[in-house]
């Protein structure tokens, strides 16, 4: 389940890159991404207030799931741009004319797609990725993102184990915690999000959840306490949801559409889960070399999150470069488009 729903929040996204560019995805993620938190909260509200229906709660699961598998069809239509618009920065002129005079191939954005998930899929989007210097990038900073948030949840379940005895003390707190980052989340994702990746851009985007978090591994270290935790855990969530995952989101709006449907969701499964697995082991090594005592084990972690935060800035740099070109290629594309700007001058 937990696979399940990885793929389809991975493969969603990359229909909706698929048919937005880097402007209007800057502009609108955050509306998007505010979906999702409606529906954290709307789940969280339901299931507290029908707890009693037990396990045929699994049911309206499964109806709402297959309405999202529904209305995600609506995502492939009113789109303008043909896939010629968004082929890759990277190839050359020899490598378009050959691809003009193949046969068309129909894409996912069309509503007549033969596009079905195959079993080398997994392997295909590996290749992409080992052929791009670009998506590699992309996957070291998801990676070490990964390596970061999970050494960061270790920490976290450490500190509060610690200072809170009681278990039905510590559900209450990771309850208001995360109805009150939610909260805060919503409302950072409809009023900030399109302005700040706008304004401020890509790059700022996705290096602020890196130096917020670089802030709170040397928190928790320094006071190991609830309050810490509390306060830490909201900065690093609105954070990541209001800002640095949209900009995340906007990464993949100048590659191919093969890089979007297949090695976007190969880095969003494998990458980030290997991220997990490395941050697990190095936290079990640090328990056992530190004899329990993992309250300064966070600052371990610092030199992973200063390699995070310089990758981010190369990584956004990257992006904002190749998204001048891509906008620079369409409209000497679009003849049309370079007579209203001469007009204009």
């Amino acid at each position: 389940v937990a696979l399940l729903n990885l793929v389809a929040i991975s493969s969603t996204w990359a229909r909706i890159i698929d048919v937005m560019d880097s402007e209007s995805g800057a502009r609108l993620f955050g509306f998007v991404g505010a979906g999702a938190t409606l529906g954290q909260l709307f789940g969280s509200v339901f299931a507290a207030a029908t707890a009693w229906m037990g396990p045929y709660l699994l049911l309206f699961a499964a109806l709402l799931m297959e309405f999202a598998a529904q209305s995600s069809k609506g995502i492939t239509k009113d789109t303008s741009q043909s896939s010629e618009e968004l082929s890759p920065l990277r190839r050359t002129d020899s490598e378009r004319s050959q691809e003009a005079s193949s046969p068309k191939v129909t894409t996912p954005k069309s509503p007549i797609s033969t596009t079905r998930p195959q079993l080398w899929a997994i392997l295909d989007g590996m290749r992409l990725i080992l052929a791009s210097p670009y998506l590699l990038l992309v996957s070291l900073f998801l990676w070490l993102g990964a390596v970061i948030s999970s050494f960061f949840y270790f920490q976290k379940v450490n500190v509060i184990a610690t200072t809170i005895k009681s278990s039905i003390g510590r559900r209450r707190l990771f309850a208001q915690i995360n109805s009150f980052v939610a909260v805060f989340i919503l409302i950072g994702q409809l009023t900030l999000t399109g302005r700040i990746l706008t304004i401020a851009g890509v790059t700022v985007a996705i290096s602020a959840s890196p130096l917020v978090a670089l802030g709170n591994l040397v928190s928790i270290a320094i006071w190991p306490t609830w309050v810490a935790v509390a306060v830490s855990e909201t900065l690093r969530k609105v954070t990541t949801y209001v800002v640095t995952r949209p900009g995340r989101e906007l990464l993949f709006t100048v590659v191919s559409q093969d890089e979007k449907y297949k090695a976007k969701v190969c880095i969003d499964v494998i990458v980030q889960r290997l991220g997990d697995a490395a941050a697990a082991g190095l936290f079990e090594v640090l328990t056992i070399a530190l004899g329990g005592q993992t309250s300064t084990a966070s600052l371990y972690a610092l030199p992973v999150c200063l390699i995070w935060i310089v990758t981010a800035y190369f990584l956004g740099r990257r992006q904002e470069q190749l998204a001048k070109l891509q906008e620079l290629w369409e409209r000497n594309a679009n003849p049309s488009e370079m007579k209203k700007d001469h007009k204009a001058e």
